[in-house]
């Protein structure tokens, strides 16, 4: 998927509302090729991360999405990853999980997955003791927590990833906002745009304040 995307000059993230999941086929778990050092990375991430774009993918390997995407399927054939195909309002995109994990309840988590995905492509790379999991209570969407050593001690994160048509948990720390429009529901908040999220920069430089 393109990184940017214009609707009549507007910016409009790939990743603003899920409409529809389609499952890939299971890997054949055998004939893996060039099972490099990369493909071990990715798979380590792949496996804290809990699901990963080839945007984000890139970002943990620090290399070309196209190098990326062999890696990812190098662990397919190893049935060591699966995917699914996302299907957005904006177009379709691949999300891809380890092979053991349950699949997304629906499109709107898929997109969740995604943008949590990118944030902890970038976080993994800068962020003084990192650590990261997704958190999952009854009756409210798919969240995100990060754990890290901050200027006065340890710190703890709550991330919300609402998506259009989505309520916002006043309860998170972080929001990340498919457009810049919902901030003014987050006052003194800080939140972050998809589409930083989609550019290159370091993420503590994308991170502001409702």
């Amino acid at each position: 998927m393109q990184q940017v995307i214009e609707n009549g000059g507007k910016w409009v993230s790939p990743y603003a509302q899920g409409i529809a999941l389609r499952q890939g086929p299971p890997g054949p778990g055998s004939g893996a090729r060039d099972f490099s050092g990369r493909a071990y990375e990715l798979l380590s991430a792949l496996v804290e991360a809990k699901a990963l774009t080839q945007e984000a993918s890139a970002n943990i390997l620090k290399c070309s999405r196209r190098t990326a995407n062999s890696a990812l399927k190098t662990l397919w054939y190893a049935g060591m990853a699966r995917w699914v195909d996302v299907f957005t309002a904006i177009g379709p995109f691949r999300l891809w999980l380890p092979a053991e994990s349950r699949p997304p309840l629906d499109a709107q988590e898929a997109c969740r997955l995604a943008v949590y995905g990118l944030f902890f492509s970038l976080a993994k790379n800068e962020v003084p003791g990192f650590s990261w999991q997704l958190v999952k209570t009854r009756n409210s969407p798919l969240q995100a927590q990060m754990a890290f050593n901050g200027a006065n001690g340890p710190e703890k994160w709550l991330i919300d990833a609402p998506r259009l048509d989505e309520e916002i948990n006043l309860a998170a720390d972080v929001y990340i906002l498919p457009m810049e429009g919902r901030k003014g529901e987050i006052p003194g908040k800080k939140f972050i745009l998809d589409e930083l999220l989609l550019r290159p920069g370091m993420l503590k430089e994308k991170i502001e304040l409702a």
